[in-house]
């Protein structure tokens, strides 16, 4: 794993949180039953920063870009 595979997560993450946001103006009840998962959804681009970091730290992953 390297850093250009973080980026792909932040990248479908971001497609995935515009997805649950477009869901949720269409659809009321989309919002009432997934209101947790759509919070959770929003914090992890940051735990996958950290996580990124930590394990370049560790020296699991390097620096390449």
């Amino acid at each position: 794993m390297n850093t250009q595979d973080f980026n792909k997560l932040v990248g479908l993450l971001s497609k995935l949180d515009h997805a649950t946001k477009k869901a949720t103006q269409l659809d009321g009840s989309f919002k009432k039953y997934h209101n947790h998962s759509m919070e959770a959804l929003s914090n992890l681009p940051n735990h996958l920063k950290r996580l990124e970091q930590g394990l370049r730290t560790a020296k699991i992953i390097g620096q390449e870009n």
